[in-house]
């Protein structure tokens, strides 16, 4: 594929991901540590959720996920110019999307990120946090975790 999307890789259930994500029906999108790879990776994401016609909400929900997501692995994750690939695994099962992000970046824990100070003006705000913020607001369970050298972090989005 082009952009930067290494691949894709779709399964229809009573599996795991490479990434070990249990499936339902599951799509996983191997995406390079590229901006250009960002709109590619959220193209593919909408067709899947498309064809499976869930809820608006949960495709702006991928839709800024994986543009979070992507990015923070861009600016914060590495020391290196290096081509690295974010695993983004979409899974749909009993009236919940699970999204697992799986990157090789520097140990990052958004559970343990402190809130923006909302009550700052917006000028005096520091720059970063409002995005993962936003993230944790909208999941319905959040989860991380480091293993093998790799961040892991769970987003589930329930839908009806």
């Amino acid at each position: 594929m082009t952009c930067g999307l290494v691949s894709t890789r779709l399964s229809d259930g009573g599996e795991r991901s490479r990434a070990g994500a249990p499936v339902g029906e599951s799509l996983t999108l191997e995406v390079e540590n590229t901006h250009e790879a960002i709109a590619t990776a959220t193209a593919a994401a909408e067709a899947w959720l498309g064809a499976r016609e869930l809820p608006v909400e949960v495709n702006f929900f991928v839709n800024l996920a994986i543009e979070e997501l992507v990015t923070n692995c861009i600016k914060y994750g590495y020391d290196d110019d290096g081509k690295h690939t974010i695993d983004i695994v979409l899974s749909v099962s009993d009236q919940a999307l699970t999204m697992l992000a799986i990157d090789d970046g520097h140990a990052f824990d958004p559970l343990a990120a402190p809130p923006p100070d909302m009550s700052l003006e917006l000028e005096d705000r520091p720059i970063g946090g409002l995005g993962i913020h936003l993230l944790k607001e909208l999941s319905d369970d959040v989860q991380y975790e480091r293993r093998d050298g790799m961040n892991r972090l769970t987003l589930i989005k329930r839908f009806s």
